[in-house]
């Protein structure tokens, strides 16, 4: 699936998942629930619940029949109708705007309600993230929080588990709700003991903080893109108990009903599809390593010294420093073998520049030897999440 495509779809209002399916569907054609579910590796419960929401959106079209078939309507149209949906949004906020500002000038003339409900606008991601740590670093009973997969890497990344850590010393409970995969898991097993985290990819898709459920944070506008900088992002803070209380509650029902984190990082380190594993590896290091101030192209094109062209899932290129990454996963010793010795012989070929493999599975010291001696650097991939852990240490000493 062309991943610069579900992206661009997602700027016009649908979810990574409701893209990947309009996209499958225009390009494979009608299909049945149970064949998209197959092809795009989800439940078929889960898809049943996307195409009727795309139908009810008009984007695709049901055909009777056993099973029912789905076709989708031609991009031209898609296109056009969710930029009506979004520009109505966008008409309809414009409205609201000076009741909004007359409620607030209302909220600060009246001192009783000044006092109890506080309310306050916070736009761009950074400033988001700044009153969500101040909410942390203050809470003295309990914190519940709903983070996006996305947020979950960035605020990991901010020194959120040290936080947390703290957090706890001081006999908060905390309890945290997000989505557990590949892309997340060296997250999720940072956070500190004693915290409480579970999986869910229906809840987890806005941003909610509650302390000591007297403060609540929730986002208003949600642009769930990669990275810490962006100012599309608009959220709502209020020290509104009732409110909070309210939202507390909420979280609870939902809390309850998920997976235990536990659960989820055994399934996933219990092994994926080798596809699977192999795009979570690309998607954390441009995830993690472009807030280190490296330029991340995944893919990313080089070319040799002979003149020919090479793709790699990961070339990054920070100053002079240009690093390319090559993930070769296999079912078996036997079947990967010729293929991690045709990656580290590229190495030969990339020449102003350093050559990463990321391999499994293999045993004995032949091919390390061998990387050694063209100048790759050879990384165990038999476990994705340590896999990545270490190319990134390498790539910090390097």
């Amino acid at each position: 699936m062309d991943e610069r495509a579900v992206k661009l779809l997602t700027q016009y209002g649908l979810s990574d998942r409701e893209s990947t399916i309009y996209l499958h569907l225009l390009a494979n054609g009608s299909r049945g629930a149970g064949e998209i579910a197959r092809a795009v590796l989800l439940r078929r419960m889960e898809v049943y619940r996307i195409v009727k929401a795309l139908s009810d959106r008009g984007m695709v079209v049901a055909s009777p029949g056993k099973p029912v078939k789905y076709a989708p309507e031609p991009i031209e149209a898609v296109i056009a109708l969710l930029m009506d949906q979004q520009m109505k949004k966008l008409r309809d906020m414009e409205e609201a705007r000076p009741e909004l500002l007359t409620v607030g000038k209302t909220v600060q003339r009246l001192p009783e309600l000044a006092v109890e409900s506080r309310f306050k606008m916070i736009q761009g991601r950074e400033q988001i993230y700044g009153q969500m740590q101040r909410m942390i670093d203050s809470s003295t009973s309990g914190l519940q929080l709903v983070l996006t997969r996305n947020d979950l890497v960035q605020l990991h990344l901010l020194g959120a588990s040290e936080r947390f850590r703290n957090a706890i010393k001081r006999g908060v409970s905390l309890k945290l709700l997000s989505s557990v995969d590949l892309k997340t898991v060296e997250a999720v097993e940072s956070l500190p003991r004693g915290s409480e985290m579970r999986h869910s990819d229906e809840f987890a898709i806005g941003r909610m903080l509650i302390s000591d459920g007297s403060q609540i944070l929730v986002s208003l506008v949600l642009d769930d893109t990669q990275g810490r900088k962006n100012d599309r992002d608009i959220a709502i803070w209020t020290d509104s108990s009732n409110y909070a209380e309210m939202m507390r509650l909420l979280f609870q029902g939902a809390f309850s009903s998920s997976v235990p984190s536990e659960e989820r990082v055994r399934e996933i380190k219990g092994g994926r599809k080798i596809e699977e594993r192999s795009k979570a590896i690309a998607d954390v290091l441009r995830a993690t390593l472009s807030v280190e101030g490296w330029q991340v192209e995944a893919p990313g094109n080089l070319t040799g010294a002979s003149g020919e062209p090479y793709v790699f899932p990961v070339v990054l290129k920070k100053n002079n420093k240009v690093i390319a990454t090559d993930v070769v996963l296999g079912s078996s010793e036997a079947t990967a073998r010729e293929q991690i010795i045709a990656s580290i012989m590229k190495g030969l070929e990339i020449k102003g520049g350093k050559l990463f493999v990321i391999a499994s599975p293999y045993s004995g010291d032949e091919l390390t030897k061998l990387a050694d001696l063209v100048g790759v650097s050879l990384v165990d991939g038999s476990d994705t999440v340590e896999a990545v852990s270490e190319l990134r240490r390498k790539i910090g000493r390097g």
